[in-house]
């Protein structure tokens, strides 16, 4: 019996020292803060004890609870570098970029800029996509909005133009519709359309404004009113509104900005409701 209590008690004993333990790394958890003395960014777990002294002009929160972009200098000349948790630069200023951007949703590739060029490198820092692009996208689908002499196309993770640069402004491709394909927003002439990532032109330019799509509708101006479209582009809701949410199974809609009555749609079209709360 005394056995069998000395190993329960050693049993608790683990439990609670790893249970001290995760406590502690959830503490450690280090976050930007700016400084009321210098008004400079700098970094400090969840106890306020400063990581990493204030000394940046800018700083992001932890990528992945790895890197954080930080930046020195102001608008004319700004340089960016990395840090990693300790206050490390993986990423010198010395590098010379005048932009990065850590993205992590594709294959931790890293966004840099020099001489206002755009690429991509691994954390490696072997540049993937050559520094070539007045703008740049991040890769979604396996696609990413590029521009190029003032015209935007699409290229893939080896730099293949796969839709060429026709557009005077293209987005990310959205989240992946019920139909199978993702859309993104292109523009001619002061007008939007979409393109499916096959390159398709799906909607032909005819929009002043264009939203991208949720659940297999997008939100769009015409003649200075918001409808809704279909991926065929149908309109599924008229162009009466001047304020339209298409964020839930519900749509809701409003005919005057500051009115409080709302329409009510499901994703057929289908008027379903009102509300004046």
């Amino acid at each position: 019996m005394i056995i069998k209590m000395r190993i329960l008690l050693t049993i608790l004993g683990i439990l609670i020292s790893i249970s001290s333990f995760t406590q502690e790394l959830d503490k450690s958890e280090i976050v930007p803060f700016r400084s009321r003395k210098n008004g400079k960014v700098g970094y400090m777990n969840e106890n306020n004890e400063i990581i990493v002294e204030p000394q940046y002009t800018s700083g992001t929160y932890f990528n992945n609870k790895k890197y954080a972009t930080v930046s020195i200098g102001n608008d004319s000349l700004e340089r960016f570098a990395v840090i990693d948790l300790k206050g490390n630069y993986f990423i010198g200023f010395d590098e010379g970029y005048e932009h990065i951007g850590l993205n992590y949703t594709f294959e931790n590739w890293i966004l840099i800029s020099k001489v206002g060029k755009y690429g991509y490198m691994n954390e490696e820092k072997e540049i993937l996509i050559p520094l070539e692009y007045e703008q740049l996208g991040g890769f979604f689908g396996q696609l990413a909005f590029a521009e190029k002499d003032n015209k935007y196309g699409y290229i893939d993770s080896v730099n293949r133009i796969l839709i060429g640069f026709q557009f005077d402004k293209a987005s990310n491709f959205g989240n992946l519709q019920p139909d199978g394909f993702r859309y993104a927003m292109v523009e001619k002439d002061h007008k939007t359309g979409y393109i499916n990532n096959n390159g398709e032109l799906v909607i032909s330019f005819l929009y002043e404004e264009a939203y991208s799509f949720h659940n297999g509708l997008a939100v769009v101006k015409k003649d200075e009113k918001f409808g809704c479209v279909n991926t065929k582009g149908a309109v599924v809701i008229p162009f009466v509104f001047d304020h339209i949410t298409n964020s839930g199974e519900i749509i809701k809609a409003r005919k005057e900005l500051t009115s409080s009555k709302e329409f009510y749609f499901d994703r057929q079209g289908t008027l379903i409701g009102t509300s004046t709360n």
